[in-house]
């Protein structure tokens, strides 16, 4: 089976900061491969048997293809990073157009295009499915488990209260559900192969994509205003000791709620 990984290089979040205009400041911030992509890639490649290939492919600027020569050391075959300086400002919907297109022009006949549940810096949470709807694919969401069965596959997926067991169409889309905020180490002869690999670079016109179709200029999305939101939770302990009691007042602090 022939997998393709979706990464993302994003900024040390214990130090990220945002421009006036609502955009990633990522100046002078150490570059880090986003938690949740290597959580997926990670699954990936535990899933992987002989005869399988697993791709990896971000779209950022020249220096994230420090996260795609991490990914090679972790164990994947082959990395394309997309770069372009129109493709700077992009936002869910200008960044799906880019992957969508790479994966129609140099990735045709993949058995299943794998991401995060999210992006750390953005957590929007919509770009594996809008790349879905572009390639008009099966989506996956909150996967937990992806497990073949023979020569197909079967993802588990966790909506809360559903826990539901699907078959994965050829070209489907997954959306892992979990995060490893610890990453994987690199072993020795996985990071002496990562320095030697090809990383292969696209641009907007290797992908065919027009001017104003990609980055801030097709970007629809406005941020109007960015801030903080304050908690108003109330965090009390309370040691009762009759169960009666204890039911009286949870019930009035439910009825003091509505």
């Amino acid at each position: 089976m022939r997998f393709v990984v979706a990464i993302k290089q994003v900024p040390d979040t214990e130090n990220m900061a945002m421009n006036d205009d609502g955009t990633v400041d990522r100046t002078g911030v150490r570059p880090v491969m986003d938690p949740y992509s290597e959580y997926a890639l990670r699954r990936i490649l535990e899933s992987k048997r002989d005869g399988d290939t697993v791709s990896v492919v971000t779209m950022g600027p020249p220096q994230a293809e420090s996260v795609l020569r991490r990914c090679v050391a972790l164990g994947a075959d082959s990395a394309c990073l997309l770069s372009d300086p129109a493709f700077a400002g992009a936002d869910v919907w200008a960044t799906a157009r880019v992957l969508a297109s790479y994966m129609q022009k140099f990735e045709c006949g993949y058995d299943c295009m794998v991401f995060g549940r999210m992006s750390s810096d953005g957590e929007t949470g919509q770009l594996p499915f809008e790349v879905a709807g572009l390639l008009d694919v099966e989506q996956h969401a909150y996967v937990t488990d992806l497990r073949r069965d023979g020569d197909s596959m079967i993802s588990v997926q966790d909506y809360g209260d559903v826990v539901r067991e699907c078959s994965v169409g050829a070209g489907a889309v997954i959306a892992f559900a979990g995060v490893d905020p610890n990453g994987t180490f690199m072993d020795v002869p996985g990071f002496l192969a990562s320095l030697e690999s090809n990383i292969v670079t696209k641009n907007r016109v290797d992908l065919g994509l027009g001017l104003y179709s990609v980055g801030s200029k097709g970007s629809p999305t406005s941020i109007r205003r960015i801030g903080t939101v304050g908690s108003t939770r109330r965090n009390r302990k309370v040691l009762i000791k009759d169960p009666r009691r204890a039911a009286d007042l949870v019930l009035g602090e439910l009825e003091a709620m509505e």
